[in-house]
């Protein structure tokens, strides 16, 4: 991993080295076990545009508080320490990174950051994973990397922006250019703030290809948010999505995670109004309520043609599983037939042979006289004759014991065909020579 380019952020952009002075005051309070409501409540005090909104948010139908919240103290008492940090957080750094100039659609970017958010903490829930509020705080800032490497590297990231709009993969566009990518870079600013390395970790490990059956707790929390990204549909940037390889790894989290797929399910159906419930609460653009239907039409187009191209393989599969089966059924048969005739003609080989051989014992006991010596030529041709027939009769007797799968081996079958045609060919010139001159 090449060090240098974390070192270069920090140098071209100092003001991202630290948080303002509240948020680090709020961190710092949140990770100290001995901190009470009223510590935090007046660390955000401090803050007067941030104590209204984090007292909007906990009075708002979402929290559903059932009397109204007039202090600080009171909401933490309510919501708990971690929840209103987390709360706090995650609206301050959307303040934060508004004011940075960026090319990435930042109505896309926190719709999208938002829903992740959303699904990272109904997971945890689902899950029991013991502190919800850092699923939602990571799924709302695990693409805080993008908006890093775009401040930091203007052009050059707006032309790996545009590949990836166009269908490039933009993680291993990162990884060609700079050796890392977004989600590092996002764990790394999140360290420097002083962000718990749960959440910083589980925001640098949201693109990983995790194994099956992984159960490591340490993991819990990044598998969480990664699979909250998976389910996420609103993306930041208009590319078409791979539904298969989205499906698999989707169901190696899900399984990870103990997660049953009906409990899964429900949470997908209930992201897009979870999520335009919370921006709404939160003050967080993302967009009208007309740019969101478009949104969700064209999802429902990209599903729409995903079903249908599914469903257009599956016909073709049918289609040459059934041709198969027919000529395997119609090779079958052939050989039925073939059996059903070899038994027929080989009799009738017999029959012949026999009368041959007994008008030859005849001429031998001077019953039969054959002056000219036109019967014994007769019988030889005859005689000759029926062994080719029973010689080609038991190589289709050897075709009766081969697999169906020997006649699609073209090999096979001119070396049958070989054969065949040089056991005529013996009856042809065996005929030939005993026709008198």
């Amino acid at each position: 991993m090449n060090t240098d380019i974390y070192t270069k952020i920090l140098e071209d952009h100092k003001e991202l080295a630290s948080l303002p002075q509240t948020l680090a005051e709020v961190i710092r309070v949140t990770r100290d076990d001995t901190s009470s409501a009223q510590d935090l409540a007046e660390v955000l005090g401090r803050d007067p545009a941030l104590t209204a909104k984090v007292l909007r948010v906990v009075n708002s139908p979402y929290y559903g508080a059932g009397r109204e919240i007039t202090t600080l103290t009171q909401a933490v008492v309510m919501l708990g320490l971690r929840t209103v940090s987390a709360l706090a957080l995650s609206t301050s750094i959307y303040d934060i990174t508004g004011k940075w100039q960026s090319s990435i659609d930042r109505i896309r970017f926190w719709r999208h950051s938002l829903e992740v958010a959303i699904a990272s903490r109904l997971i945890a829930e689902a899950v029991r994973y013991p502190r919800p509020e850092e699923a939602f705080v990571s799924g709302l800032l695990h693409d805080l990397g993008l908006l890093v490497l775009e401040k930091s590297f203007k052009d050059r990231y707006e032309s790996i922006w545009r590949s990836a709009v166009c269908g490039e993969e933009l993680v291993d566009m990162e990884e060609n250019t700079w050796g890392t990518n977004h989600a590092r870079i996002g764990q790394f600013l999140l360290d420097q703030w002083g962000i718990p390395s749960l959440i910083s970790e589980a925001v640098g490990q949201h693109h990983r290809s995790f194994p099956p059956d992984l159960n490591e707790p340490e993991l819990r929390l990044p598998q969480i948010v990664a699979l909250a990204n998976r389910i996420s549909k609103f993306s930041v940037a208009k590319t078409k999505v791979d539904f298969e390889s989205q499906f698999d790894s989707t169901e190696i989290l899900r399984k990870n995670l103990q997660l049953p797929g009906d409990r899964l399910k429900p949470i997908e159906e209930q992201l897009m109004s979870h999520t335009v419930e919370q921006a709404r609460f939160l003050e967080i653009d993302i967009g009208s309520t007309e740019e969101i239907l478009v949104e969700a039409n064209l999802m429902l187009y990209h599903h729409y043609n995903a079903a249908e191209n599914l469903l257009k393989e599956n016909n073709q599969m049918h289609r040459e599983i059934t041709q198969t089966q027919m000529e395997k059924a119609a090779l079958e048969s052939l050989k039925t037939i073939t059996a059903t005739f070899n038994h027929y003609i080989n009799n009738a080989a017999a029959t012949i042979l026999g009368r041959a051989q007994l008008i030859e014992l005849g001429m031998k006991r001077g019953e039969i006289v054959d002056s000219q010596n036109k019967t014994t030529h007769a019988l030889d041709v005859i005689i000759n004759g029926v062994n080719t027939i029973q010689l080609v009769l038991e190589e289709l007797k050897n075709l009766e014991s081969y697999e169906t799968a020997v006649y699609h081996d073209e090999t096979r079958i001119i070396d049958i065909e070989n054969r065949v045609r040089k056991q005529l060919e013996k009856l042809r010139s065996a005929a030939q020579s005993q026709l008198p001159a």
